[in-house]
């Protein structure tokens, strides 16, 4: 009904009254029926609702606004579904990115009285330009959907028309005008929704992040850890299609609770352990703030929601073994609760995928020697205990991807961990003799 409002303010023309009939008796329906089911069977999307529903409305409502000044100061020709469905494509995925295509088509064939050509127009443009905005990782190669929608809509156009020229520098130019518009705007739409795409994320990951150097300096063994971890799970999404890119920089964050308190944490410590005057039970409270503490930084730094997700997700709910053994050993008779990480455990795949990449690079860290048999062996038996503990319910792994993320993160850890050939030691009275020639 906003948008009704804001196109008869805009348009003023007998046609917006027909359009309200439409909209009341035909669109309504459609959205709530149709789109609203269609979205809620994406995964993600369900993730989290709120974020990705204003998202999604936010940006309909700018994209529609924007076609509605193009409508009335160019014409007909001029609307297009560019900046909608390439904004939604690169913040969420593919699938989105074609059913806000279909809304907009739908909502300005409403408005021009559903003459079916228009749907079939903006919607193929639409799709277009959806397909070609995937897997765009920097702001140049956005000129790539741009070119192919803009092209498309012209050839349309043409064909239409009778091969009339006359529109066609009013298409080109709101286009343009639709594409600056998404460059300049899309960072704002990432920090307020908190819903990134994947060149918000790259310009994330930026090690110079004030989180990042905070980590660096406070805690460079969790520092070096996640480095580590963000080759491991950057290769293991890779082999099953995940989000390579999310995996990396959400690596980079999942522990950045631990630059409050890095001498708790064994990668941070000089041969002096904390624990070891401390009660198990606080130990493992004190384990669990470096989840809460990097959730409230998560929040406080506006980073992405699905990497905050990674931040309390990698642990799951896991039990702190050491730490109830310790409390065993001490006759305490504490519930195993009380050892257990806040979770919950992982709700998508790159979480479940994170999950598993921290536990390897701990046990192989420990690991005297490393060779094939012995990763896959540690591999085998995490995974096991993952999944006899529930942990790897949630999150949509099947068995045949699981193998594939096992053999990526094998070749990953060989290949970080190969061996050198010793070089022989060169006698000093030789290297002087040497020094002596080259003088």
């Amino acid at each position: 009904m906003f948008l009704f409002l804001i196109t008869e303010i805009l348009l003023w023309r007998d046609f917006t009254w027909s359009f309200l009939f439409n909209f009341i008796i035909v669109f309504f329906p459609f959205w709530y029926l149709i789109i609203m089911y269609l979205i809620r069977k994406d995964r993600t999307f369900n993730l989290h609702p709120l974020n990705y529903w204003f998202a999604f409305i936010i940006i309909l409502d700018l994209g529609i606004i924007l076609n509605i000044f193009s409508l009335k100061y160019f014409s007909d020709p001029a609307v297009t579904p560019l900046f909608i469905v390439v904004t939604i494509t690169l913040m969420m995925n593919f699938y989105i990115g074609f059913l806000s295509s279909l809304v907009f088509s739908f909502y300005f064939s409403f408005l021009f009285g559903f003459p079916l050509k228009t749907f079939i127009t903006l919607f193929v443009i639409g799709i277009i330009s959806a397909y070609l905005s995937k897997n765009l990782y920097s702001r140049v190669r956005m000129v790539i959907p741009f070119l192919g929608a803009t092209i498309s809509q012209i050839i349309i156009y043409l064909i239409y028309n009778n091969f009339d020229f006359e529109a066609i520098p009013q298409v080109f130019i709101s286009n343009l005008i639709q594409m600056l518009f998404l460059l300049g705007v899309l960072p704002y739409l990432e920090y307020i929704t908190r819903v990134y795409s994947d060149i918000g994320l790259l310009e994330l990951g930026n090690l110079n992040h004030p989180l990042l150097r905070k980590l660096s300096l406070n805690a460079s063994g969790t520092y070096y850890h996640s480095l580590i971890i963000a080759n491991l799970v950057e290769s293991a999404s890779e082999a099953i299609n995940a989000n390579p890119i999310l995996l990396r920089v959400g690596a980079y964050f999942h522990d950045i609770g631990k630059s409050l308190r890095p001498l708790f944490f064994t990668e941070n410590q000089k041969g002096f352990n904390p624990h070891d005057r401390i009660n198990p039970k606080l130990s493992a409270l004190i384990l669990n703030l470096h989840v809460i503490k990097g959730k409230e930084l998560a929040r406080k730094y506006k980073l992405p929601i699905l990497i905050e997700d990674l931040i309390v997700q990698h642990h799951g709910t896991r039990i702190k073994r050491y730490f109830f053994h310790k409390s065993i050993e001490l006759k305490e008779n504490l519930s195993p609760d009380l050892f257990k990480y806040p979770g919950p455990i992982p709700q998508f795949k790159e979480a479940a995928i994170l999950m598993i990449a921290d536990n390897i690079e701990a046990m192989t860290r420990s690991m005297q020697k490393i060779n094939k048999k012995n990763i896959e062996e540690k591999i085998d038996n995490l995974i096991q205990d993952l999944y006899f503990e529930g942990q790897l319910d949630d999150c949509g792994l099947t068995l045949k991807e699981i193998n594939k993320i096992k053999n990526a993160m094998v070749n990953t850890i060989l290949n970080m961990n190969h061996s050198r050939i010793s070089y022989p030691e060169i006698p000093k009275e030789l290297l002087k003799e040497v020094s002596k020639n080259e003088n």
